[in-house]
């Protein structure tokens, strides 16, 4: 995963430490999609000429709970309204009460937290005035290593995804992490090895 910086280039948010090596340019990871500045870069080796390459695409955090109030009183009382006449008419009147007070009360629920989050990250000094994203940028066209081939992700035949990129005129893209020695990869390099990747390999 990757930051998008003001001046168009991409900073690695390294695993797992993705939300502190954010907040060091003054942003959660929460806040740096909001701004859509998180982008997933994926890495590949061509099979027939070893160049390495990438694709980068948008990421969005996956936010586990509702942050609108707006949101969450609409659902809630949406299922209050559904659920508990139905409850009360199969003669369940303590489920009907418990369900229907939690509904009603979750807007407020939420409103609690948000305000809770929000005084927390108002302490921390996040988003810091200087943090990037105050305003729109293009899309990144190169990656955190700028000598990579940058591609786009296209379905396979087998349902997987591979990558396409200007590299030779017989481009066959597979995940750089599935690249194994049998696969014969050529050296990009000296142009006339084989890639190694065996563990034995790695020192």
């Amino acid at each position: 995963m990757s930051l998008q910086l003001d001046d168009g280039r991409l900073k690695c948010l390294p695993h797992p430490a993705e939300g502190y090596e954010c907040e060091e340019e003054g942003l959660t990871l929460d806040q740096a999609s909001e701004r859509g500045r998180l982008f997933r870069e994926t890495f590949y080796v061509c099979r027939n000429c070893g160049k390495g390459g990438e694709t980068i695409e948008k990421h969005f955090e996956k936010k586990l709970v509702l942050h609108s109030v707006r949101s969450a009183t609409r659902w809630g009382w949406g299922l209050a309204i559904v659920f508990v006449p139905v409850f009360l008419w199969f003669g369940w009147w303590e489920g009907a009460t418990s369900f229907g007070i939690a509904l009603l009360v979750w807007p407020a629920i939420i409103w609690k937290e948000n305000r809770k989050i929000s005084e927390e990250l108002a302490a921390r000094n996040l988003p810091r005035a200087d943090a990037p994203g105050r305003f729109g940028i293009a899309f990144p066209t190169s990656g955190c290593s700028p000598e990579k081939v940058i591609g786009q992700r296209l379905p396979s035949e087998k349902g997987e995804f591979r990558a396409t990129g200007p590299c030779c005129d017989r481009p066959d893209w597979i995940e750089a992490y599935r690249v194994k020695d049998d696969d014969r990869v050529p050296c990009c390099r000296c142009k006339v090895g084989l890639m190694t990747v065996s563990e034995h390999a790695i020192h």
